[in-house]
């Protein structure tokens, strides 16, 4: 039974460490092209009017740098639990503010599919990593 117990606590730290990396890899994606492509991000991705470079690059600093936080937590992310956790809590109102726009516009499913969902599966993952690093941290 002890021996089950720490198997499916490894396995869950595998998989929360997995959550970690990847968010810092999507993190990091989009963090560079909003700081090394603004117009392509802007015309291709995000296409939130007015176009404004200063505030993209601002957002790309942000992205980047929890980027580099995730990743730095991935290496050991029972260690880091708090930056698992702020990255969760970016995402969620990152997705919110994307539901929020797309409550208003009155979009339809396949844009409600398209951004807000993807977005707020993300910080969930992220939320559920940082709830169980903290469990068995």
């Amino acid at each position: 039974m002890i021996a089950t117990r720490s198997g499916a606590r490894a396995i869950r730290g595998l998989l929360a460490q997995a959550i970690v990396l990847l968010a810092s890899m999507y993190h990091l994606a989009v963090g560079a092209a909003l700081l090394g492509s603004p117009t392509w991000f802007y015309e291709t991705i995000g296409p939130f009017p007015p176009f404004n470079r200063h505030y993209l690059g601002d957002l790309g600093s942000a992205f980047f740098a929890l980027g580099i936080g995730l990743l730095f937590a991935a290496r050991a992310p029972r260690r880091q639990p708090g930056i698992v956790g702020v990255a969760a809590v970016a995402g969620l109102l990152h997705a919110a503010n994307h539901a929020y726009d797309a409550l208003i516009a009155g979009a339809p499913l396949a844009e409600w599919l398209a951004e807000p969902l993807p977005l707020a599966l993300i910080a969930v993952l992220l939320a559920l990593a940082y709830l169980e690093l903290r469990r068995t941290g």
